[in-house]
């Protein structure tokens, strides 16, 4: 797969927060994220610009990124910096084109993405997403990404797997190609014809239509440096059954998954590094732009 490189795009966008949240833009958020984690043990880097990893022994993908919102409802749990973050939980360092060409090599198998009228869920490898940080004391911590993501107006979290939809190609007059998935749509929680990774049940995309939300009080601060781990399973997805593929019907039976403790296959892909604080900090000052890393082929 071609790979062109727009991270320098990315990281010139700079991101607005609310008075309370202070400002960060990208530059400060990726220094961040470099001071706080080191790479992954026995990991192959995928892209020299990029913070994404592999493992084909353990088959995952690794991305490194950041708490973008806690309290919104969702369109996406995680989208590529500087693309979708008012409607995500967690920014990447990445482009969805290229965590597309991390799940190539460990063997997932792209799908379809959700078609509609009549409505088709999406298809595909399941994944299951992990998300590791480090709490205030710089324990590690862990959970599967749905625990982020609730039914909005609801306790519970989101029950639905993920799989690797595969998003498309498009190639405009000049005939050059661009992946779709890199305008935002990494992990989808409403269903997207875009989608790198989608939700596998029907979830509607208009805003008066979103029935996911953050987790608020499970998300940490906003700006902690997150790691997502991206696992396969052979798994049908939860949501590929009659029983379960209805999101509005209440009173389900909880997939055990999502209760498990993070196996340590998972967890020792955080590699920390020490800090003398580990919270992260904001600023009253409005951002200066700063000039983005070069980026290549």
């Amino acid at each position: 797969m071609a790979i062109a490189s727009a991270f320098a795009m990315c990281s010139a966008v700079l991101l607005r927060c609310s008075a309370d949240d202070g400002w960060k833009n990208t530059a400060e958020l990726q220094k961040l994220i470099v001071e706080r984690f080191d790479e992954p043990k026995d990991s192959k880097l995928l892209h020299r610009e990029n913070r994404i990893w592999i493992n084909r022994d353990e088959q995952v993908v690794i991305l490194d990124g950041y708490v973008a919102q806690r309290e919104v409802p969702l369109e996406m749990f995680a989208c590529p910096v500087g693309t979708k973050e008012h409607e995500s939980v967690v920014a990447v360092l990445a482009r969805s084109q290229l965590v597309h060409a991390g799940l190539l090599a460990i063997n997932a198998k792209p799908g379809s993405t959700a078609t509609f009228e009549p409505f088709k869920p999406a298809k595909g490898t399941t994944v299951r997403v992990y998300v590791l940080w480090l709490d205030s004391t710089g324990k590690t911590k862990g959970t599967l990404a749905q625990n982020w993501i609730r039914r909005s107006g609801t306790m519970n979290s989101m029950y639905w797997d993920w799989v690797f939809a595969g998003s498309k190609f498009h190639k405009d007059e000049d005939g050059k190609e661009h992946y779709l998935g890199d305008s935002g749509e990494l992990i989808s929680v409403s269903n997207f014809a875009t989608s790198t990774l989608d939700v596998a049940v029907r979830s509607e995309q208009s805003n008066a239509s979103l029935i996911f939300e953050a987790f608020t009080e499970r998300i940490p601060p906003k700006f902690t440096p997150v790691r997502l781990v991206l696992t396969l399973t052979d798994e049908p997805p939860f949501g590929s059954s009659e029983t379960d593929s209805d999101v509005s019907k209440e009173n389900k039976v909880e997939p055990k998954y999502l209760s498990a403790k993070v196996p340590d296959n998972i967890t020792q892909f955080l590699a920390s590094k020490p800090v003398a604080d580990l919270n992260p900090k904001t600023t009253d000052d409005k951002p200066s732009k700063s000039s983005p890393p070069n980026a290549r082929k």
